[in-house]
């Protein structure tokens, strides 16, 4: 069952008319909610990068090719399909030799992008695990999502309303009045209005992000998901 929490928002009341640009012309409140809540993953992404140095640059190209030859291996183990196995994004550079240092051969680095999309994870720490053993490879980032996305924030949006609304008439009522009709609703901030009122605007974000520069140890760890739906909603007072 998914959890709301109302936001603590602007609660306005300005029966006024439209002397200030762009606000409405009747009295009105302007309330806040966000509906929230946390689902497990059912889709899962690991990126990581393989790297090699040599001062013969084809030996270090060699390196990588053997190391990308490793994980996909690893991935067939675990069940993994390769279609879901990408290499990408192969790279060469050199590095800049030290002045004050004694001449040495040019170093070459090699690096190649990898992406293992996990779509049942049930396989993900038979896919990460042996990935953390592997010489050659760094920059470990992970990131979540599942299938059920677009309902879940359907669920919250309707969620967010409902809690906006109840806010509303307690206000409402408080003030002596009756709650009239919605007459703009917004999943997120009204802007405009909120420029015009003299309030700072909200920033919410409701999508996973991937966990960069993370501890080995962590990329076997599968993370929740934390979902919020924020509502602006304008109703006019009767």
């Amino acid at each position: 069952m998914l959890k709301t929490i109302a936001a603590i928002g602007a609660l306005t009341l300005l029966p006024m008319a439209a002397q200030a640009g762009g606000l409405p012309d009747y009295p009105f409140i302007h309330v806040s909610a966000t509906g929230t809540t946390s689902a497990m993953p059912d889709l899962g992404q690991i990126d990581v990068e393989i790297s090699a140095s040599d001062a013969d640059p084809a030996v270090a190209v060699r390196v990588v090719q053997a190391r990308a030859n490793d994980i996909r291996a690893a991935m067939t183990q675990a069940g993994v399909p390769l279609d879901d196995v990408e290499v990408r994004d192969v790279r060469k550079d050199f590095r800049k030799p030290d002045a004050n240092a004694a001449p040495a051969p040019v170093q070459y680095d090699i690096r190649a992008g990898v992406r293992i999309n996990v779509r049942d994870l049930s396989k993900w720490r038979a896919a990460a695990a042996p990935l953390l053993d592997m010489p050659n490879l760094d920059g470990f980032m992970t990131v979540f999502d599942t299938t059920r996305r677009d309902k879940i924030e359907m669920e919250l949006a309707a969620d967010a309303i409902r809690i906006a609304r109840r806010k509303a008439e307690a206000i409402a009522l408080g003030l002596g009045r009756k709650l009239g009709p919605a007459n703009a609703v917004s999943t997120g901030d009204l802007k405009n209005l909120t420029r015009a009122m003299g309030l700072a605007p909200n920033e919410a974000n409701d999508r996973s992000s991937p966990q960069a520069g993370m501890d080995k140890a962590d990329v076997l760890t599968v993370m929740a998901l934390k979902f919020a739906q924020p509502v602006d909603v304008i109703y006019r007072l009767k």
